[in-house]
């Protein structure tokens, strides 16, 4: 006798439905698992026993074998306790399982369902298969109830779910209340005084994507400006918001009783952190700092404090858009589409440019500090921002009833300029002008005459690379987006240009 479960498993942050084939025949007691099924799996047979007779139910004495199909996929999660042991009591008690019902959950030895990591990627890997409704640990339905078009159903005990099954019970429909629309932010470009030119700077990186570094002395408003930097993105979209959630559900992230997200991730990392830390991975591959920042902004404070082999390990991931780990049979693929901001002082003690300190580094300090910042990771950065203190008279708006832009204005161009972006590459692969590739600039990118000549003469006096040229065109394109244009004039190339003024490689310019 055979009867067939559907539940799911993960790989990375994304689910893949699992059949749970569960077989009973004549032969010795034993109780198998098979299917590529990690240690949490293969220990499930220690957990379903006993939470089937304190259930009420009878175990089977009988030889008994669960396959997990298909066969070649590892599997992993405490999740598939309650597929199993739902597999063997509708086989012993002669019940056929529900045709569009997955289930989800983990056991305890009296019966209980206990909540999950990873709920809300599984579920949406069910759904595509056509499944309808879920049964899952109560704990996670608010969670699964982002999802519109799959019934949820969430069950606190074995027995519970056993009698709705066999029409002894019914397991309502959870309809918990769900959150909308965007997270209101304390945090406002507003409450940041000076540093006008700074903001603009704010707007360009988060119109067209672009990755940020800023240079500047302690206390001119680094880490201030970067906090405030997702009170200006356009709001996530559904579908964003279910990636987001995807990410936080598997990193076991998610506030419970208000799962839902509202505004864009702003992950800070110390500089401690480890390679597995950022980039994710591990033994459980588990979603990185990266990751974690999908979709919103990375920001790395003081960037000569972290460890080389770290900020290295960042190149391709930030290029891509992905992270991709490759362990034993499976590669894990993790979302890292984010927008990497890097804040620094100009040198060790801080005050290189700062006119009313004295700087007390060495020249072999400043030649150490400027080859920790020096490198290919950093000339991946779009945009090089010099800050200066905010002087005397800026001080004096403190007084003022208004303090330059809000985040309001900021992210109302923000989103017109993107608006422009998404009409654009409609029938292209690129979502915003960050992720240009050489194609695209050919076709979307022309300079006129005047455009290209200044280009030229920057190519040769600022000692660009290729690289360096191509980020300053996709700057130039933004900034061309901001003013509402569709041709890329001389004066965008020439804004664009200032941003690539203190490189820290063999670019630098100007000081």
């Amino acid at each position: 006798m055979m009867i067939k479960v559907m539940t799911a498993t993960l790989s990375g942050v994304a689910g893949a439905p699992v059949t749970v084939e569960t077989d009973l025949h004549q032969g010795m007691p034993e109780f198998h698992i098979v299917g590529l099924a990690d240690t949490t799996i293969r220990e499930s047979c220690r957990r379903i026993r006993p939470a089937i007779r304190n259930s009420g139910f009878r175990f089977p004495g009988e030889k008994l074998t669960v396959n997990l199909m298909p066969a070649a996929r590892p599997k992993e999660g405490s999740h598939f306790d309650l597929p199993i042991a739902m597999g063997i009591i509708l086989l012993t008690e002669g019940f056929e399982p529900p045709g569009d019902t997955a289930f989800l959950g983990e056991l305890s030895l009296d019966g209980q369902i206990n909540p999950v990591r990873g709920v809300l990627p599984l579920l949406i890997s069910l759904r595509r298969q056509g499944i309808r409704k879920v049964i899952l640990p109560l704990g996670n339905a608010a969670e699964a109830s982002v999802l519109d078009d799959i019934g949820i159903l969430g069950a606190e005990s074995l027995r519970e779910v056993v009698d709705h099954v066999t029409g002894m019970g019914d397991i309502p429909l959870y309809k918990g209340k769900k959150q909308v629309g965007r997270a209101r932010s304390s945090l406002d470009f507003a409450q940041v005084y000076g540093q006008e030119s700074v903001k603009r700077a704010m707007v360009i990186g988060a119109a067209g994507g672009h990755g940020m570094l800023m240079m500047g002395s302690p206390g001119c408003g680094k880490t201030m400006i970067a906090r405030r930097l997702p009170t200006i993105l356009p709001e996530l979209t559904y579908e964003e918001k279910l990636e987001i959630m995807a990410i936080y559900s598997v990193a076991g992230l998610l506030d419970q009783e208000h799962p839902a997200i509202g505004e864009r991730p702003f992950r800070n990392p110390h500089h401690s952190i480890t390679m597995t830390g950022l980039i994710g991975g591990g033994a459980k591959h588990r979603p990185g700092e990266l990751s974690l920042a999908h979709r919103g902004v990375l920001f790395l404070d003081e960037l000569g404090e972290f460890d080389s082999r770290v900020i290295d390990s960042m190149r391709q991931p930030i290029e891509d858009g992905f992270v991709r780990i490759n362990r034993n049979l499976e590669e894990i693929i993790f979302p890292s589409d984010v927008m990497v901001v890097i804040a620094s002082n100009p040198c060790k003690c801080g005050n290189l440019w700062d006119e009313r300190k004295l700087c007390t580094c060495t020249p072999r300090q400043l030649m150490a500090h400027r080859r920790k910042l020096s490198g290919p990771f950093t000339d991946r950065i779009d945009m090089h921002i010099r800050m200066m203190p905010v002087d005397k008279e800026m001080l004096k708006l403190a007084q003022s009833d208004r303090n330059g832009l809000t985040s309001d204005e900021m992210r109302r161009q923000v989103e017109q300029a993107r608006q422009r972006q998404l009409a654009r590459y409609a029938d292209a692969p690129y979502d915003f002008n960050a992720g240009l590739d050489e194609k695209g600039l050919a076709c979307f990118c022309g300079l006129d005459r005047s455009g290209r000549q200044m280009m030229m003469a920057a190519y040769d006096r600022m000692a660009l690379t290729m690289r360096g040229y191509v980020r300053i065109v996709k700057l130039a394109r933004t900034i061309a987006d901001l003013a509402g244009q569709e041709n890329i004039r001389e004066e965008h190339i020439a804004e664009a240009l200032t941003f690539r003024t203190i490189g820290t490689g063999g670019e630098e310019h100007g000081q």
